[in-house]
């Protein structure tokens, strides 16, 4: 210790400069997780609906000689009237659980009687079975759809799920198989322009935030509003995540748009 204090290691002045450094980085860190905490909470105590705290199932995809293996989570309607299915996938910084346990659409899905499905989509869980092209993205929405025996279906896409949903919706290989669309200020890749959404014959309703400022909202906005068949919906009050923010608004807007398909 000595030898450290005669380089001058541990002088008044360094001792002082580190406690300082020390209570900066206790601030911060405290100051992080009461702002997680209330971030989170706000999400929480705005939920419209009840979470089912649904068991994760899984679901095998092959495609192009390779596999892979997703999670989803699923209610089916009581009543077993026959509507059109609907396909939730999330956000990159949230997962399928969102739809049940943050927002409470799932319970709202089953109550209204539909089949609805969240799936856990993003790139790395996906790596496996496809090379994260475009046409193999719209492949294995369909895949999805397809294996999980979805009929009618109605896809709910926020942010970056874009780059899975928009590849299909816009291929024109699988009209058959889709009615209605929700992209929710998503991702789209800058090869799209107007003409690729302006030939669409689906049903969609393009949700946005009204706070969101992000720059793929403005641009998602832009081109989505070409679909002949659209209604826009700007959510007061909300950002980009806007079916966490106001989640009643949200199912409002969801059930009005599911009536009429």
């Amino acid at each position: 210790m000595e030898a450290w204090a005669e380089l001058g290691v541990f002088t008044p002045a360094t001792i002082q400069l580190a406690a300082i450094t020390l209570v900066s980085l206790l601030a911060c860190y405290f100051i992080f997780n009461i702002y997680n905490f209330f971030f989170y909470q706000s999400f929480r105590m705005a939920t419209d609906g009840v979470s089912l705290d649904l068991p994760e199932n899984t679901v095998h995809i092959s495609m192009n000689n390779d596999s892979c293996t997703l999670s989803y989570i699923e209610v089916s309607p009581t009543d077993g009237e026959s509507k059109p299915n609907i396909l939730l996938l999330h956000g990159q910084k949230f997962n399928a659980s969102t739809w049940d346990k943050d927002t409470g659409t799932m319970s709202k899905l089953q109550e209204w009687g539909y089949r609805a499905v969240a799936v856990n989509i993003r790139d790395e869980y996906t790596s496996q079975c496809t090379d994260g092209s475009e046409e193999n993205k719209a492949i294995l929405v369909h895949k999805l759809i397809e294996t999980l025996k979805l009929k009618k279906v109605v896809i709910v896409s926020p942010s970056m799920s874009g780059t899975f949903s928009v590849p299909y919706v816009t291929c024109g290989r699988y009209d058959d198989e889709i009615v209605g669309y929700i992209p929710v200020a998503p991702v789209i890749n800058s090869s799209y322009s107007e003409d690729n959404f302006k030939k669409l014959k689906l049903k969609a309703l393009i949700v946005q935030g009204e706070n969101d400022k992000l720059p793929v909202a403005s641009r998602s906005m832009k081109l989505l509003q070409n679909i002949p068949n659209s209604n826009v919906v700007i959510i007061a009050e909300a950002g980009h995540p806007c079916y966490l923010n106001q989640p009643i608004v949200w199912h409002q807007h969801l059930r009005d748009f599911l009536s009429t398909l």
